[in-house]
């Protein structure tokens, strides 16, 4: 009997064995004919990345590559300079298997179906020209919480795009509002801008149901692939991460696990040094718990940029060693804010769009960042019709405001500057004059703040705003003592070292504590 159990045992331990340390091969071709099958004669291409999440292989001068992999995994090629990979009908890259024997677990949103890779797994490859230059889309937290908001999210991103030449989107997390079913529509609704899309992972799209840290992102990878990946384009690098690390109660830490670590590390070591990597995630890199560690694998690599949303607010950060990085010069951080604004809330304008300003002040949109050998620039695009890049807030003697903001002071809200920007203002034709950086609130956010406590705003329609936050982006310039009263032109204009250069005009009514064109 005991040896019966001993063979019993032994066998239990030979297929767990065998199931968590399979053995994959396979060719990475350009697949010249496109029918996604390699066929004779279609060459093969040496020094591909594909990995299962923990470690990189590349393929060798005949374009083959060996992996191991264990059940519960997801494989995937990491694009090369020159090509790209498949695209889905909604132009999410499929470059990607999964070997899940028993699928994903039982949850609310469903995951993966059960399935396992072939031996071998062939991934094709096509030639993509022109990554030299990148025009690159950046969408903060789109957060859909219903299919209204999907709605406005194919106005104020889809519809602005439309026409106009993307390399590719990146949705920097936060794609819905727990609401994991829309993470179709909204693949549909960004894919009909034509360029490939590469979403990122965020808290909101986690499932709250696993139980487990592999299963946190279930449902996104059935509709997206790995929560984690690289990609290159040209000399940029890109690194998409997924920092949210679960903890009960739908709360969550930023940490970069054991596996995405072993990951970025083995990726570093199969791209140039000179290359630009750029790091993709939701939550903004200062705020890791585990940055110190996560910076020293970039020791060899010293050009290191960051993009992330969840804040609700935009900004740039020099991240230094006094915070974290410590791992050659400091890294700059573009926050992009998020695309919903204030979670699609606040009173909806003529188009039925729900205004949604920024806690900080800054109105709804996307940024678009352009790439050009070493050179990046920015561009912010609101989601208004007219395209603003900043509005100016000048105080004035209402007759039937209801709310008064006793700043006697020109203040600008440049949504895409940051604390080094040159910000000057020109009232007349008066010389130019530098504005004062200021951290303090929008006042325009703060009168739309006070109308909600006095029960003014919103309609029934729209949804209640959030509380003002202080925004990064605003100067100030006092009112002349000398100024005569008036109608003055008040011009502003802005810029830094991102590409912004933007200018601004609106008519400062000055009346010196005088009753101005009426009687009362």
């Amino acid at each position: 009997m005991k040896q019966y159990i001993l063979i019993f045992f032994s066998l239990f331990v030979f297929q767990y064995l065998f199931s968590q340390n399979k053995k994959i091969h396979g060719f990475v071709y350009l697949d010249e004919n496109k029918n996604e099958i390699f066929d004779k004669g279609e060459h093969t291409i040496p020094n591909v990345a594909i990995s299962n999440g923990r470690d990189v292989v590349q393929t060798n001068d005949k374009g083959r590559y060996d992996l191991k992999i264990d059940d519960d995994e997801t494989v995937f090629l990491i694009k090369p300079s020159g090509y790209i990979t498949k695209l889905s009908e909604h132009n999410v890259p499929v470059n990607y298997a999964f070997n899940k024997p028993k699928g994903s677990p039982d949850f609310k949103f469903p995951g993966v179906k059960a399935q396992e890779i072939g031996d071998p797994y062939n991934f094709p490859l096509y030639k993509n020209e022109g990554e030299d230059t990148l025009k690159i889309a950046l969408l903060g937290d789109t957060q859909t919480k219903t299919i209204d908001e999907v709605y406005y999210l194919s106005k104020v991103v889809s519809e602005k795009m439309l026409g106009e030449d993307y390399d590719f989107i990146v949705p920097l997390g936060d794609i819905t509002y727990d609401n994991l079913r829309l993470f179709d529509p909204i693949k549909r609704i960004l894919g009909k801008v034509g360029a490939p899309v590469y979403y990122v992972y965020g808290n909101h799209d986690r499932n709250y149901d696993a139980k487990e840290l592999e299963h946190r992102d279930e449902t996104y990878e059935s509709n997206f692939g790995s929560s984690y990946y690289a990609f290159t384009y040209g000399n940029h690098s890109f690194i998409t991460l997924n920092n949210v690390f679960p903890k009960p109660y739908y709360r969550y830490d930023a940490i970069i696990d054991e596996d995405q670590m072993q990951f970025v590390k083995e990726f570093l070591n199969t791209i140039p040094s000179e290359n630009s990597v750029h790091l993709l995630m939701h939550i903004p890199l200062e705020q890791l718990i585990n940055l110190k560690e996560f910076s020293e694998l970039f020791k060899n690599h010293p050009n290191v940029f960051a993009y992330a949303g969840h804040t609700h607010t935009q900004f740039f950060e020099t991240i230094e060693e006094e915070d974290g990085w410590i791992s050659n010069g400091p890294v700059e951080e573009l926050v992009a804010g998020a695309v919903c604004g204030s979670w699609w809330h606040g009173e909806k304008d003529m188009f039925g769009i729900p205004q949604a300003m920024m806690a900080d002040g800054t109105p709804k949109g996307f940024w678009v960042m352009n790439l050009e050998e070493n050179r990046k620039t920015y561009e912010y695009e609101v989601s208004e019709p007219d395209n603003r890049q900043m509005h100016i807030w000048t105080p004035f003697d209402f007759e039937r405001e209801l709310i008064e903001i006793d700043t006697m002071a020109i203040i600008a809200n440049v949504y895409a500057g940051n604390k080094d920007a040159k910000v000057e203002v020109k009232i007349g034709d008066r010389e130019w004059q530098k504005m004062i950086y200021s951290k303090d609130l929008d006042p325009y956010f703060l009168r739309l703040n006070k109308l909600q406590k006095m029960e003014i705003t919103p309609t029934e329609n729209s949804v209640k705003l959030g509380k003002p936050k202080e925004s990064e982006h605003l100067w100030k310039f006092p009112i002349p003592e000398d100024l005569e009263p008036g109608i003055h032109t008040i011009t502003v204009r802005a810029s830094n070292k991102y590409g912004l250069d933007a200018t601004a005009y609106t008519l400062f009514f000055h009346t010196d504590n005088t009753v101005y064109f009426t009687d009362k």
